[in-house]
């Protein structure tokens, strides 16, 4: 087996890099950083709450509240 750093440098540099989602997981899982989830989760649904109320559903997301 060869253990040449390039070698292994150059094969990391063909692999597809991971997507932003996969990214962020992986960040969660390795720096055990889980308490991120449900702040980003609240912070996306208010996002779309948000982007919905200038649409014409935005009757609907007022009678919610």
């Amino acid at each position: 087996m060869n253990d040449d750093p390039t070698e292994e440098f150059q094969q990391a540099g063909r692999q597809a890099p991971p997507g932003v989602v996969r990214e962020f997981l992986l960040f969660l899982r390795t720096n055990k950083k889980f308490w991120l989830l449900p702040l980003l989760s609240a912070l996306l649904l208010l996002g779309l709450v948000a982007l919905l109320g200038g649409t014409a559903a935005a009757p609907f997301i007022y009678s919610l509240f």
